[in-house]
Formats: structure tokens, sequence, C-alpha cells
């Protein structure tokens, strides 16, 4: 208790120091947790979405070349799958051309097939399927922009000449793409046929493809595949965490880009805190002659030094960790980075990592101030212009 009781008198000796550096860690450690949540967030989608019995079919010539909802038809013929469905993205603007929302045309009848994991209740799948301007989004996306269900929502696409209006009539409860937003393919079809746009100029961004068992998985890509091989429009079919992780890989090697700039930010905080607690140790000179005078051993002496340290490590460390879980705990959105896919969640286990972090490179800044304070005798010290 006396050793703690010395701690505290030494850290509030010099406040403004003390909490300036306090505050720098809270910085570095904030934004260290966002980074280390970064890997882990991926991996909790790839997780995910490899649980699925989903697949995925593009244009094999290019991804965003579109492929013919007609399709369909064909594959649901193919043993083992349970439903077939277009999709047709829109890239559209909610209130200014800085607001962009992926949207996902789809089959109403065929929601509750194709995404059973949605956990979408019985009502919202009826309404979706009755009203013709419904629309469904996850619960990031609803948050983000305020909406509620029973709202009327207007998204602006095809360079502002398609205005078409939706009504919420649901939140999507699981966890899985909660940027998704989600409305019925007819009635995009309405929308753009007004305004002169057949729906042969529109076609499906790609095919999803619901399969029965996970073991019917290869079979039915390959199958798929093959059929439409040598055709107008082949087929380059995948399972939705091969599509997802596709999604991710052209952003670059995430983890290596966290990596380098965690490590980044943790050789400047070092430097900056080195710089800190030198100058701290470099004022407690005196005090630590007079201790050792009295008979004080180096090692009691350089627990003191070293605590200070380290309580102000903690305590910057667990407000930058405080506030990272409060800010992004129940998630964000990564939309600029990985569209409808991304999302971030900082666990408790990434702020326990951060807060680790923290207290290391704080006593690891102090140990070479404070082995130099205690080779310094008690009359040397005394002798120092400070």
């Amino acid at each position: 208790m006396q050793s703690l009781r010395l701690v505290f008198r030494y850290v509030i000796r010099q406040p403004r120091r003390a909490v300036l550096t306090m505050l720098t860690f809270a910085v570095a450690t904030f934004i260290f947790t966002v980074l280390a949540a970064i890997p882990s967030s991926i991996d909790m989608i790839l997780k995910k979405t490899a649980e699925t019995l989903r697949v995925y079919s593009y244009n094999a010539d290019g991804r965003y070349l579109g492929v013919p909802a007609r399709d369909c038809r064909t594959i649901e013929k193919i043993p083992g799958v349970v439903a077939c469905m277009p999709m047709v993205v829109l890239r559209a603007k909610y209130q200014n051309a800085s607001e962009t929302v992926q949207a996902f045309a789809l089959d109403a009848d065929k929601v509750a097939q194709m995404y059973p994991d949605y956990n979408l209740p019985p009502e919202v799948i009826e309404q979706f399927t009755k009203l013709r301007s419904a629309a469904v989004a996850g619960r990031l996306l609803m948050r983000k922009h305020g909406w509620k269900v029973g709202d009327v929502v207007t998204l602006r696409g095809d360079s502002n000449r398609l205005d078409i209006k939706f009504t919420m009539v649901g939140e999507i409860p699981a966890d899985n793409y909660p940027n998704f937003f989600m409305f019925r393919r007819d009635y995009l079809v309405e929308a753009e046929k007004r305004i002169g746009i057949p729906e042969e100029k529109h076609p499906a961004g790609f095919l999803v493809t619901r399969v029965d068992t996970a073991a019917h998985l290869p079979s039915v890509i390959h199958e798929i595949d093959s059929t439409f091989h040598n055709s107008d429009f082949e087929t380059a079919s995948m399972t939705e965490s091969e599509a997802v992780s596709g999604l991710m890989s052209t952003v670059g090697d995430i983890r290596s880009i966290v990596s380098a700039v965690s490590a980044v930010i943790a050789l400047t905080i070092f430097l900056i805190a080195a710089n800190a607690m030198s100058m701290m140790v470099r004022e407690r000179l005196r005090d630590v002659a007079v201790l050792r005078a009295l008979g004080f051993e180096r090692s009691y002496i350089a627990r003191i030094l070293l605590g200070e340290c380290a309580l102000i490590g903690t305590a910057g460390g667990a407000l930058g960790c405080a506030l990272a879980v409060w800010q992004f705990g129940s998630g964000t959105t990564l939309r600029a980075v990985l569209e409808s896919a991304g999302y971030l969640t900082v666990t408790y286990g990434a702020a326990l990592e951060a807060l680790l972090a923290a207290i290391v490179i704080s006593i690891l800044s102090a140990a070479i101030p404070v082995w130099g304070a205690m080779r310094v005798t008690p009359a040397d010290a005394f002798r120092k212009t400070i």
C-alpha cells in the first residue's frame, strides 16, 4: 500500500504532463484497438458466410458484366438445388452523393428459401411479398440513416434519373450483412421501364443458388459452370464465402496493411512515451537519491518509478479501449471498403489486446531511463541540475 500511495503522489506532482501522456496513450490505444478489430471482423464475416449453402454465379468474362435472369430456370433443374434467384445490383444515392446505398433487387417469393439465416419474421416476409414498394435493411444501415420500420425512403439511381420510393417493412435481425438493403426486383423493373430502360438493359449482377446440403456444393458449382460453358454468358460460380473473400482481396492484403500500420503506431507511441518517461525519471533523480540515502533498495525504488509509468499507460490505454468499445462495440459500416459485406465490430478481446500493448509499451519505454537513474549515486544525483 505504501508503494501504491507513493506512485499516486508521483503522478499528481506533474498533473499536466501526466494527463498529456495519458491522452497520448489513449489516442494511440483507440486507433490500435480499431485496427486490431479489423482482422477479427473479417474472420467473423467469412465464418458466417461459410455456414450458408448459397452459391454465387457471376459472368465469367467479368464480375460486373451481368448474367441473364432466365438462367435460373435451368439452374433449378440441377439435382441438389433448392432455389435460384437473380440478384440485380442498384448502386443508388440517398439524400446526397456521399450517402451511397448498395441495394439488391430480388424475387419476393424466394426470400424465405434463399435467406433462412437472416431470421426474418414471418410478418415481415408477408409484407415483403404483398407490398411492391417493400424494402428490408440491415441494422447498421438502418441505424446509420436513422430509418425506422414504416418510413418511406427515396433512393436515386441512374445518374439521378431514377427515383424509387421504398417502404421499410422490417429490419434484418441477423448479423449477416448488416449493410444489406433488399427490395423487389419487379418493382425495379417497373420503375426503370417508366424512364425508358428495358429489363434486358439491366441484367442480374449475379445469380444466387441455394443448395440443400453442404455435400452438394461442389457438384452444383461444377454443374452450373458446365451447363453454361461455351454459351453467350459463361458463368464462374463459387460459394458465398469465396465470393466475399474475393471482394475483400480487391482492396489488397488487409491483414498485412493493418499489421504494418499497427507496428508504426506502436513504434511512434513508444518513442513519445520514452521521451515523456525519460523527462519524468530525470525529475525524480533527487527523490531517488533521498530514498537511497534512507536505505531503500534499488529494486523498491525502480518498482515505484515503473509503477508510475505503468499507471499512466494503463489509465490512457483503458480510456482508449473504452472509447473504441463504446463507439464500435455494436458494429460500424465499412461500406467504402467492402460494400455490403463490410462491417467492423470491436470485441472485448481486441480491446484487451490493445490495453496489454499499452501497458507493455509504458513499462518498456521507462525501463532504460529507470535503469540509468538507478546507476546514479546519491551524491551525483544531488549535484545534477534538473
